[in-house]
């Protein structure tokens, strides 16, 4: 077994275990908006969001942003859908993994709804925590994040990206417990504290768990844009404010755990 599939393995275990430990560094939040950099929906209006799982995938990292997507619903003229039968979900939700085997994510069986070789062509790609790798993977993510509007991790997810080489020379956040793990494993990447979030021009990678709902959210806003975001939190009873400014602290640099 390979360093870096320790490495992964013990990641998934972090962000899983260990998440529940207590983080606050007692810096009071921003109030500076964040940019949305808009993206246009499909000609045909559907958006494909391919969900990469395997064993150890962690549940919140992928029913998070699942629910996000799931939730998100507007009338034919595009209005925030507060009832009735004129209701457009434009987001089409699958899981992808090496085969059709079921995956274990701690305890919680998933079954892939599509293996590698034929998954639908993907405009967002969303990558939970967890400890498989393979060659099938690797190749999949690497040709479709090319093309793929936003390719995004939650949580040490993030080691995935920063594997394939998704991360280098970008700036990136993880789980707050990884972040120097992850800073000294990967020294290509700038990992960096004090947000939920951070957005490049095509790879996007989200904090600790929880933090994927917030990604997820300001995804929505980029195609659809604020209004039916905030009516997707709404509907999903979440008050969190992150997703529009992702920003809970000063923004540092990590330095690469010794």
């Amino acid at each position: 077994m390979t360093n870096k599939l320790w490495t992964a393995i013990a990641l998934v275990a972090l962000c899983g275990t260990l998440a529940s430990t207590g983080h606050h560094n007692g810096v009071k939040a921003q109030s500076t908006a964040t940019e949305v950099r808009a993206i246009k929906p499909p000609a045909n209006g559907v958006i494909n969001v391919a969900f990469l799982v395997s064993d150890g995938t962690v549940v919140i990292d992928f029913a998070g942003p699942w629910e996000v997507f799931a939730d998100a619903m507007f009338t034919s003229k595009g209005q925030p859908w507060d009832g009735g039968d004129d209701m457009v979900m434009p987001f089409n939700l699958y899981t992808v993994s090496d085969s059709l085997k079921p995956v274990s994510a701690n305890g919680l069986i998933i079954v892939p709804n599509y293996s590698f070789e034929n998954a639908p062509k993907p405009q967002i790609i969303v990558i939970p925590a967890q400890a498989g790798r393979s060659a099938a993977q690797k190749k999949w993510l690497l040709e479709n994040s090319k093309t793929a509007d936003v390719t995004m991790s939650v949580c040490t997810g993030a080691s995935m990206l920063a594997q394939y080489g998704l991360l280098d020379h970008q700036k990136a956040t993880t789980h707050h417990m990884g972040l120097e793990q992850l800073q000294k494993e990967y020294p290509a990447v700038q990992f960096v504290s004090g947000t939920r979030f951070v957005e490049n021009e095509k790879v996007s990678t989200a904090g600790g768990l929880s933090s994927g709902i917030d990604l997820a959210l300001h995804v929505v806003e980029r195609y659809y844009g604020r209004e039916i975001a905030q009516a997707t939190a709404d509907y999903m009873e979440y008050k969190g404010e992150l997703w529009k400014n992702p920003q809970y602290g000063e923004v540092k640099a990590v330095s690469a755990k010794n």
